[in-house]
């Protein structure tokens, strides 16, 4: 006997029998919806992870080359050799200090920037006539254009004063809002001259590159012999809380998918052991017909398999296609309060794997578990057969 009839026999008995099983077809449409949801899922939150991270790239720079002490002697063959890898990249010098204006103080971050380099994208329309401050920064401590604020180094004294701390008077010439609520609280930016004067130190102490570096290009950048020994710090070095997070994001959303999909493990399992009870008989058909026992007990198990891997498939190209439809056409769906009006859509190979993987690795575990009974009280279908009679 042929494998197909026989599959088309379940498949007849599932969807047409006057006893078809209504608790196994509910455990297959569970696999369907459970490998489109698991889809659609991974598709958004990696669409929302991947602009956040696009976005805080954006601004940190996907490596920063940071020097033990300001210089000014160890930057020509490091600027060289970006320039010929076609990365843009810019040099600062950075410090922490805190900001005055008026009654109100708030600490801050300011980066001076070497003007004659490449400006990232995220400045390249700004005044760098003065300051240029995050708007959550100047909203904290009530500044305006034009209004001016102290800078205050409290790491730097004036001994002639009686070693109080040196500050710089600035007036702010912009905003700045990135999205970023680490950067729009804190960060400054303005011209390297003034921070050199703040800090009395000439040169910069880092370099932040905006393009990915090879392995090759990063060690060859290691291995050049200047003055001011360096490192070269990636983004997610620099962001280490950030990364762990959205790690853990991602592990906890699993987590509990698979939790969920034990719901449908059982509705798996409770379906199988019903439906494995009614063929019974219909199954010593098969063996009376010529069909060695084996034989079909091996076929029944197959026929849950393909079963189950025909119905994740089909819920993993629906998922599919309908994130490809969310990302064509799901425009402004968010309100104006979010970053992300659009769903972003970030779908790949790992994505997609583990949308077919989990539901059927669930689905195969269970299916054996009712396999594994049923082929233990059908040891003997002639006991069976004298047992009718």
């Amino acid at each position: 006997m042929k494998t197909w009839p026989f599959f088309r026999y379940f498949f007849g008995y599932i969807l047409h029998a006057k006893t078809r099983q209504r608790l196994l077809f509910i455990a297959v449409v569970g696999l369907f919806i459970s490998s489109f949801s698991l889809m659609v899922i991974q598709g958004i939150m990696g669409g929302l992870q991947k602009g956040l991270v696009t976005r805080s790239k954006s601004v940190h720079g996907s490596y920063l080359i940071k020097f033990d002490e300001s210089t000014t002697e160890s930057l020509e063959e490091i600027k060289e050799a970006l320039k010929k890898e076609g990365a843009p990249f810019y040099a600062e010098l950075e410090a922490e200090v805190m900001i005055k204006h008026k009654s109100f103080v708030a600490p801050a971050k300011v980066h001076g920037l070497d003007l004659m380099d490449e400006r990232p994208g995220f400045l390249l329309d700004k005044d760098f006539q003065g300051l240029v401050m995050g708007s959550d920064l100047a909203s904290k401590i009530k500044l305006q254009f034009l209004d001016e604020v102290q800078i205050i180094a409290p790491g730097v004294t004036d001994s002639l004063m009686g070693e109080i701390p040196r500050f710089v008077s600035e007036s702010l010439s912009d905003y700045l809002y990135t999205e970023l609520p680490e950067v729009d609280e804190f960060d400054i930016w303005t011209r390297v001259e003034l921070v050199q004067n703040l800090l009395r130190q000439a040169g910069i102490n880092q370099i932040r590159v905006f393009h990915p570096l090879s392995s090759e290009f990063r060690k060859k950048l290691e291995a050049l012999n200047t003055e001011v020994p360096f490192r070269i710090v990636t983004w997610e070095n620099m962001n280490e809380a950030l990364v762990w997070s959205l790690n853990l994001e991602t592990k906890v959303m699993l987590f509990l998918f698979i939790s969920m999909s034990l719901l449908v493990a059982i509705a798996i399992t409770s379906g199988l052991l019903i439906f494995y009870s009614k063929i019974r008989k219909d199954l010593m058909s098969f063996w009376i017909l010529g069909m060695a026992q084996h034989q079909l007990i091996k076929l029944c198990f197959r026929f849950t398999l393909i079963l189950s891997a025909v119905t994740v498939f089909l819920g993993g190209i629906a998922g599919y296609f309908s994130l490809k439809v969310l990302e064509r056409y799901g425009h402004d769906l968010m309100p104006d309060i979010f970053v992300e009006r659009q769903l972003p859509i970030d779908i790949n190979f790992n994505h997609i794997l583990l949308s077919l993987v989990i539901p059927f690795g669930i689905s195969l575990v269970f299916s054996y578990f009712s396999f594994a009974h049923f082929r233990k009280e059908n040891q003997s279908f002639v006991a069976i057969v004298r047992g009718i009679g």
